[in-house]
């Protein structure tokens, strides 16, 4: 059984140019080892139709975060939202903070209007994780994506 989340452990705040360090131990954590950098901090975080929220400890360092793009689509005939990341830290998870980051999502994705929200999902997804994305209302959807070889990032 989970534990109740504390309200008072952890508050969600949009990121900011000064998280970018822990931003890129978190991508680690998530399984990304080269994290990130701060100038693609600052890019994303200035870019109008991505989105970053953190989760901050009591001191206000990051310990989740989730990003989240979001864009019209014809077919859709309106907004779309992908949740591109979404990581704990380790010594944070099962206390509600991956289940408050989304739901922040949802409560933006319903002041943009979005028709559809999305979350990507890496491809070693445990059953663990698939049953938490699942109590959070989420549904595995067609798994039909492709990407292009000569764009696939150098390992």
């Amino acid at each position: 059984m989970t534990p109740a989340p504390d309200a008072n452990a952890f508050r969600i705040r949009r990121a900011r140019r000064g998280d970018a360090e822990v931003m890129a131990q978190l991508l680690r954590e998530l399984g990304y080892p080269q994290g990130t950098d701060q100038q693609t901090v600052h890019w994303v975080i200035s870019h109008p139709e991505i989105e970053i929220f953190v989760a901050g400890d009591p001191q206000d360092r990051a310990v989740g975060m989730v990003s989240f793009s979001h864009r019209p689509q014809l077919r859709l005939r309106g907004r779309v939202a992908t949740i591109d990341e979404l990581v704990v830290s380790e010594g944070w998870r099962r206390r509600g903070v991956g289940r408050a980051l989304l739901a922040q999502v949802a409560q933006r994705g319903k002041v943009l209007s979005v028709k559809q929200l999305q979350l990507i999902a890496p491809i070693n997804v445990t059953d663990e994780t698939r049953a938490f994305y699942r109590a959070c209302g989420y549904v595995e959807g067609d798994s039909g994506v492709f990407r292009h070889s000569e764009y696939e990032p150098q390992k």
